[in-house]
């Protein structure tokens, strides 16, 4: 893979010289890194180790110079075939987000600092993944920026063992204790925490020198500690080192390292450099500093802004030999178990693997039973396409039973617009559900203006679905076909045109070992009917949806000539249809068994399996029969059975050409509804007897 890194500049720092690590570790596992900044020392360095560099003015704060990047970092995404972007500041943050999200990448950041939560801070908390160094810097997102703590990924800084080798402390002093402490020159660092602590230490008669490493001779945060070192009368005992680039030598030429740090930490690099080459340290009690030290043991740790606490801390290690041993040999042991630069690329380049391999995936189908059931060969496509994704389906409540064991989802939301999702703030809760978990790629089945504005307000990087209105919101769209296209047809048309790969037209259900009992259970009680064939027969439809429906006298009248060839005749449907069930007994002689509104959807699908033959309208009963194999008898009127009817159908449309139909209105226009009209009970009545023969001669062979 190949890795674009964004950082402000690679001038001589703990963020700079982890970019330095990270490049290092993934270009000896064989992958390509790259890194963009507005350069510095580190260049070279870099360059050195097989990187890429290209400069840009990213560490700039101005609006105009932020947006000129980023049609810039974006050409170099798509030049240098960049898979993935990883930003380590705020203002690289905003630009590799942008460009990013135009190139469809995906887009990591790692959280460097406890951030005022205002909004040019959040971008950081936009990746797809979050890293974070410490467990106290992982707290602090959730809590102050909401992030889910699904998303973010703990990596403490390692530590290479390499470079910084153990090196034993001198067996004999001579001369003053030198006490380090190598961080830019900041108050937030202690510097003045750790000046005051060392007039106490000189007070008490000690001879010290305090060691600064961190900042350049004329910078404000020096001449502001140059004049508090005067006013003490400090000048003998602190030494200004300015930037050093030997650490490990600087660290090896010291008797204890402090970190006296007066706001949290999100790690403390120093720290556990010093306990590679075995030199004990002293450390703030707050942020990260108090999860690399356990007090007393490998090191001591020290209330913030207190010096008095900070000097008495350094007595302790001066006069007590036993207990820097103690120090030194569980600083370095800790260092080796936890902290080492290997285990942090180890751990780094699987949250990259785990961008690129294991995407969060949502799919959109909020319609209804039908729908759902043409939709499983997509479903199945998906998941073949990313085996290791993490894939997420939103699906209306009315359909979601068919989906509920479905073995290629992760995760299924129902989304139920009538009840609990009703109202903008509810449809909000939804998609912040979604969107605080992170979003890599949406899928939209339904391709309706709600669900592509509710796919862009989840943050996916990757959106595809139909271009219609509100098409924009894509940036995956794919143009409607001008030719009619039946509904499996048109859901592969979108996913080729994506990208993605189909698998096939064959409908699944996964109905449960209780279901098919139950729908045993309908059948054969109160007795076993002696008839010698089973048809099943659904006479009703959708409400709305009235202009498909056979008039109900003629199922009638087919139910008594089919009564006469020895057909135990099984009546479906809803609960909502039930009255339809009662006039139909009443307009019949022929026995009928109503299991109307008895029955869940995959237990009607498991009886409709145990009919020999099924009838039925324009319905979802008619895609569970084609799900089932079922030799089916299909009624069409206003709708085109070219475009509606299952593709693994096994039977026989029954339609008569009308100069109106296909007209899809659910209100006949000519007020005749001839398309329906015109179908006999003789034309239906012969293909189902056609069909149990098949069954009976099947049988006798």
């Amino acid at each position: 893979m190949h890795i674009l890194q964004l950082l402000p500049a690679l001038e001589v720092g703990g963020v700079e010289r982890g970019v330095l690590d990270i490049t290092k570790g993934l270009i000896a596992r064989g992958h390509r890194v790259s890194v963009i900044s507005a350069g510095g020392p580190l260049v070279e360095p870099l360059e050195r180790l097989g990187a890429t560099h290209y400069q840009l003015p990213v560490d700039e704060k101005s609006f105009l110079t932020i947006r000129a990047c980023m049609p810039a970092v974006a050409r170099f995404i798509r030049d240098q075939q960049i898979d993935l972007v990883h930003a380590r500041s705020r203002v690289p943050g905003w630009i590799g987000f942008a460009a990013a999200r135009w190139t469809q990448r995906p887009f990591v950041t790692t959280a460097h600092g406890f951030y005022s939560p205002h909004w040019g801070s959040r971008v950081m908390v936009w990746g797809r993944f979050v890293i974070v160094p410490s467990e106290a810097l992982a707290r602090y997102l959730v809590e102050r920026f909401g992030v889910s703590r699904e998303r973010l990924r703990v990596i403490p800084r390692g530590v290479d063992l390499a470079e910084f080798a153990f090196q034993p402390a001198r067996a004999t002093r001579e001369g003053p204790w030198r006490i380090g402490l190598f961080s830019r020159l900041s108050p937030l660092k202690g510097q003045e925490i750790a000046v005051r602590a060392c007039e106490q230490l000189v007070r008490n008669g000690h001879a010290v020198t305090l060691c600064l490493a961190g900042d350049v001779p004329q910078s404000p945060a020096r001449r502001h500690l140059e004049a508090l070192v005067k006013t003490l009368k400090l000048e003998d005992s602190v030494e200004w080192l300015g930037i050093r680039h030997d650490l490990a030598a600087l660290i090896a030429s010291m008797d204890c390292v402090i970190a006296p740090s007066t706001y949290p930490e999100s790690f403390g690099r120093s720290v556990i450099e010093a306990q590679a080459v075995g030199r004990p340290v002293i450390a703030s009690r707050i942020g990260a500093l108090a999860e690399l030290i356990e007090d007393g043991h490998n090191g001591l740790l020290v209330p913030p802004k207190h010096p008095f606490a900070l000097a008495e801390a350094i007595e302790r290690l001066m006069q007590d030999a036993a207990l820097r041993a103690r120090c030194v040999k569980e600083g370095r042991t800790r260092v080796e178990a936890r902290w080492t630069v290997d285990r942090m690329v180890d751990q780094t380049a699987a949250v990259y693997d785990e961008c690129l391999a294991k995407p969060r995936i949502v799919v959109w189908k909020l319609s209804a039973l039908g729908d759902i059931i043409l939709a499983t060969p997509s479903f199945r496509a998906v998941r073949r396409q990313f085996p290791s994704g993490h894939i997420t389906l939103v699906v209306g409540r009315s359909a979601y039973e068919i989906v509920a064991r479905c073995p290629y989802f992760d995760e299924i939301v129902i989304y139920d617009a009538r009840g609990k999702d009703r109202g903008p703030w509810k449809h909000w809760a939804l998609i912040a559900r979604l969107r605080r978990r992170g979003v890599d790629l949406s899928i939209d089945l339904q391709n309706s203006r709600k669900t592509h504005a509710m796919a862009w307000l989840t943050g996916a990087a990757v959106r595809i679905g139909y271009h219609r209105k509100f098409g924009w919101l894509l940036n995956r769209g794919v143009r409607v076909p001008r030719v009619a296209l039946a509904p499996i047809a048109h859901q592969h048309y979108l996913l080729m045109h994506a990208g993605l790969t189909p698998d096939g037209e064959a409908l699944e259900l996964w109905p449960s070992a209780f279901d098919e009992q139950e729908a045993r259970h309908l059948l054969t009680s109160p007795k076993t009917s002696a008839k010698q064939f089973r048809i099943g027969i659904h006479p009703g439809g959708s409400g709305r949806w009235k202009t498909k429906r056979w008039d109900l006298q003629r199922w009638a009248q087919l139910c008594t000539e089919l009564e006469k060839h020895g057909v135990e005749l099984v009546v479906v449907g809803g609960p909502e249809e039930q009255a339809l069930g009662e006039q139909l007994t009443q307009l019949t002689n022929a026995p009928l068994r109503i299991v109307i509104g008895k029955t869940s959807v995959m237990e009607l699908a498991c009886l409709i399996k145990q009919c020999d033959a099924f009838i039925a309208h324009d319905s979802s009963t008619l895609h569970l029969a084609a799900a089932m194999n079922t030799p089916t008898v299909a009624l069409f009127g206003p709708t085109d059975p070219a475009r509606h009817l299952p593709p693994a159908f096994n039977g026989q449309v029954i339609k008569k050409d009308v100069f109106c139909s296909p007209c899809y209105s659910p209100r006949c226009r000519t007020v005749t509804h001839a398309c329906m009209v015109r179908i006999s009970v003789e034309d239906v009545l012969r293909p189902v007897l056609a069909m149990l023969s098949d069954v009976e001669a099947g049988a006798s062979r």
